[in-house]
């Protein structure tokens, strides 16, 4: 055990298990704080855009429902792909439609650069527990599970309040 841990480290510094514990933990805390973050800000996408409260409500309502749609495939995918390359690939949807979010220029495109950015965070949370299964020893694995209890916890707590913050700033 002790020298299949020593082979696992990169360069004497920490333990690719923590690597992967720390990139998959941001992951989640994004996701789950992308829930929330955008409900504080829905009078003034109202004013940007000019639209009424029921067009604007899709941004939160196009991410949620992507979300519940599309996370039921993260199984298929994984096993199809791997969980690491699919979890990487899901990243990187979530970060540009995070990305194409910040440069919208009308509600439709926003609310279609959420639904991406859905697609991708969907898949972030069930592809984290499984990458922590697979690096982690069974003696570890409630630690680690108990490390994504915490942007579980504090992602809708700090989301609101992050997005006032952006907003008024």
């Amino acid at each position: 055990m002790q020298a299949s841990e020593q082979t696992r480290r990169r360069g004497g510094g920490l333990a690719y298990k923590w690597i992967v514990a720390i990139v998959v933990i941001i992951g989640v805390f994004m996701s789950i704080l992308d829930q929330t973050i955008v409900n504080i800000a829905i009078p003034h996408l109202q004013a940007a855009f000019g639209a009424d409260l029921h067009t604007v409500q899709w941004v939160l309502t196009a991410y949620i429902l992507t979300q519940g749609v599309v996370t039921p495939t993260a199984a298929f995918f994984a096993d199809t792909l791997g969980i690491k390359r699919f979890y990487i690939i899901s990243l990187a949807a979530f970060t540009l439609g995070s990305a194409l979010c910040g440069l919208s220029w009308s509600l439709p495109a926003l609310i279609f650069f959420r639904i991406i950015q859905g697609v991708g965070g969907a898949s972030l949370f069930p592809l984290s527990m499984a990458l922590a299964f697979k690096e982690f020893p069974p003696e570890e694995r409630g630690m680690s599970m108990g490390l994504f209890g915490v942007p579980a916890l504090l992602a809708p707590a700090i989301g609101p309040t992050l997005g006032g913050y952006l907003v008024t700033y």
